[in-house]
């Protein structure tokens, strides 16, 4: 299986478009993000969310 169809089932990426989420903690001395929040299980994201979508809507927000 290739890495982005692993990233959207352990839902680093949504599983629509393939955007990735960011982590919302920030690194204190440059305020950027740490990283790639990992939800644990394929979502959608908060642009490619409907209710009928068969995805849970995504904890944070995409890149």
């Amino acid at each position: 299986m290739g890495e982005i169809a692993e990233d959207m089932l352990d839902g680093s990426c949504c599983s629509l478009c393939g955007q990735y989420f960011e982590h919302p903690q920030k690194d204190l001395e440059t305020f950027r993000s740490v990283g790639i929040y990992v939800h644990e299980y394929p979502v959608a994201c908060w642009a490619c969310w409907t209710p009928g979508c068969g995805y849970e809507k995504a904890e944070v927000k995409t890149f």
